[in-house]
């Protein structure tokens, strides 16, 4: 399987990851302190719509495809949640992903999100651990092919609140997992997350 350059591969993610780290140091620097208040909830589920998709692969680059998330989380410790994940991303907005047809991701994490109390919202940074599988028919054969691997997200959260109970999250989050097809997925979702 023909995979990228590292040359080609760094034009047009990398320009979307210094957007980010940027737009993100300068939230983080310009926001007001965060308050160490404890919250008053103890658990949230959340469900998300996704989309994304990786630039890591061709035919098939596309960042259009869409899914769902569903958010499991605990609080810990004051502005210290453990966070489970799961979720499916659609890899077909384009006829072909890599050497597959009809492809989809499916995926469970788990890892810790920090939340940061601010006047009008709530954001979190998160890095987690996590289980994925890639599956989808093969273009030569036309069989059914599955490939599971280990992978690690980074992300951030920002949580707008409706009342004390319930809220609008947006999650932005990056994936590398170790696929013969891609390694480097992008996602962006949005959604209600309920507290109890």
């Amino acid at each position: 399987m023909e995979r990228h350059s590292p040359s080609a591969l760094s034009s047009p993610i990398l320009p979307f990851s210094a957007l980010a780290a940027c737009v993100l140091a300068l939230a983080l620097a310009f926001a007001p302190p965060a308050q160490a208040q404890p919250e008053l909830y103890n658990f949230s589920v959340g469900l998300l719509g996704t989309v994304g998709g990786s630039e890591d692969v061709s035919p098939g680059d596309d960042l259009d495809n869409t899914g769902f998330q569903v958010d499991l989380g605990m609080v810990t410790e004051p502005g210290e949640h453990l966070f489970v994940r799961l979720g499916q991303l659609g890899l077909d907005s384009s006829d072909q992903f890599g050497s597959l047809t009809g492809a989809d991701m499916v995926y469970a994490t788990i890892g810790g999100e920090y939340r940061y109390r601010h006047p009008f919202y709530d954001s979190g940074i998160f890095l987690a651990l996590g289980g994925y599988r890639l599956q989808g028919d093969d273009v030569a054969s036309g069989e059914s092919k599955d490939e599971t691997s280990l992978g690690v997200s980074l992300g951030a959260t920002g949580e707008f609140a409706i009342n004390p109970s319930l809220g609008v999250q947006v999650e932005l989050s990056g994936h590398y997992v170790d696929f013969n097809e891609a390694q480097i997925f992008l996602m962006g979702g949005v959604g209600l997350v309920v507290h109890f």
